[in-house]
């Protein structure tokens, strides 16, 4: 299921294993050594896909009526108009799921792609998202992690190295690296800096193409977004986003978003006041 690259793990369909490499987009990830999720236990996931192929090409995690969260290296180059976000669903193939649709895209504005850093992006949505037992927003978490923390990582990347896509959504725990030791378990590169969560488990186990920008939640509440590995599962850790870390990011376009969406409601009502008063 989840093997992770020393790259974003967006989908496409080859790669080199011994190098960092950025994915092309609308390729397919999967977690590598996982399981299907259980029925309900991340109704905040999202598939990110391309509306003109209806592939999946990255995951991610609901965190507002109309804001999805995401690596930026999955959005990178691209325009709002060519997502769509599938969303309350478990199975790709199933029917009963609902799309939305991003009218605009929010990358970090430091984001470095050759260096690994700042991979975060925001979509926000033209309508908001229904919510309902199969759909809902995972509330952010901004507590430091202990060494041993167990985190639920979940996706539709690829189950192995250039291997299938999963129809089913995949789950697999995985555990807090610190970030020492998982800088120098990738030969102290500056690839691994404080703003990412580094995660572990055995050989064979870990994040792979296609659950990239996918959400890894400890407690209930989200903590990072996968960024990139060592193609795939390859027995060394994978970094991800830091929620934390990311914090004053998030929280300003969200807020900054919800005060433009009032400004344009106060207007519309002084409109129809100015309205009711003209001669």
């Amino acid at each position: 299921m989840l093997s992770i690259l020393l790259l974003p793990l967006i989908l496409c369909s080859s790669y080199a294993s011994s190098q960092i490499l950025y994915p092309p987009q609308y390729t397919t990830n999967r977690i590598v050594g996982g399981e299907d999720a259980a029925e309900g236990v991340a109704p905040y996931q999202i598939s990110l896909q391309g509306v003109g192929s209806g592939l999946h090409s990255c995951g991610g995690a609901i965190i507002d009526e109309r804001w999805i969260i995401t690596a930026a290296h999955c959005t990178r180059g691209k325009q709002a108009a060519g997502f769509r976000v599938l969303t309350g669903t478990q199975d790709l193939q199933q029917n009963a799921s609902r799309y939305y649709y991003p009218d605009k895209i929010v990358e970090h504005s430091d984001y470095a792609p050759r260096k690994y850093r700042n991979d975060i992006a925001l979509l926000h949505l033209n309508e908001s998202i229904v919510f309902d037992n199969a759909t809902q927003p995972v509330e952010l978490d901004h507590e430091a992690l202990v060494p041993g923390s167990r985190l639920l990582l979940t996706g539709w990347g690829t189950l192995s190295l250039g291997g299938e896509v999963p129809s089913r959504l995949q789950s697999l725990e995985v555990t807090y690296v610190p970030f020492e030791q998982c800088r120098a378990a990738h030969d102290n590169s500056s690839r691994v800096d404080i703003g990412h969560v580094c995660t572990f488990n055995d050989k064979g186990r870990g994040a792979c193409h296609g659950d990239s920008g996918g959400p890894l939640v400890h407690n209930g509440k989200l903590v990072a977004l996968v960024n990139w590995g060592m193609p795939c599962a390859k027995g060394y850790p994978d970094a991800h986003a830091s929620i934390a870390y990311y914090h004053d990011f998030i929280r300003t376009h969200l807020s900054l978003s919800k005060t433009d969406s009032l400004d344009e409601n106060l207007e519309e009502i002084m409109k129809g006041k100015n309205e009711d008063y003209s001669i």
